[in-house]
């Protein structure tokens, strides 16, 4: 699967790089962490990742496409790319002072993501969810009991305007 997706990704960020504003929950609830290292899951164009940058933090920016990955390099000294199939990833434990991940699950990565944050290391997490069980959305409240071992900062489910997903979860959380 690793090459059919990453030629899947490829061509996307080929077309279209995509919106370089960093995601608004991340705007919003940044200052929570302590600045240090950060991971950027499934990082896209990066937007989130040049943020946190600008910010002080040391980013590990992870995404399978080279071409996604290749508009980072060298971008940023703060930003360290890992152009990785996150299928397979293994995420490191208790290194992470940030985690963020926008518009990307993998539920294999949820002990992982838990796992890597450091003490009162921040989650921030936000994701599409799906009425009709599609694998690649939530369900109703997954998120929010996927990391109920986490202090929830802040919780939202809402309508969404994307295509395929109407809704989305956002969370907040901080490793105790």
């Amino acid at each position: 699967m690793t090459d059919q997706d990453r030629k899947k990704w490829d061509t996307r960020y080929k077309n279209d790089l995509g919106d370089f504003a960093p995601s608004s929950i991340l705007t919003q609830y940044w200052q929570l962490a302590s600045c240090g290292s950060a991971l950027d899951i499934a990082c896209g164009n990066g937007r989130n990742s040049f943020f946190l940058a600008e910010k002080g933090f040391t980013v590990e920016a992870v995404d399978i496409s080279t071409v996604a990955t290749g508009h980072l390099n060298d971008k940023h000294p703060g930003i360290h790319v890992i152009c990785q199939d996150l299928d397979t990833w293994k995420i490191s434990p208790n290194r992470y002072d940030l985690i963020v991940n926008v518009h990307f699950l993998d539920r294999r990565l949820f002990p992982m993501i838990e796992r890597a944050l450091k003490p009162d290391g921040v989650l921030i997490f936000e994701s599409f969810i799906s009425q009709n069980a599609h694998p690649f959305g939530l369900r109703n409240n997954e998120l929010l009991h996927a990391f109920q071992t986490l202090r929830i900062i802040y919780y939202e489910e809402k309508p969404n305007d994307h295509e395929e997903f109407n809704q989305m979860a956002s969370l907040v959380a901080v490793k105790q």
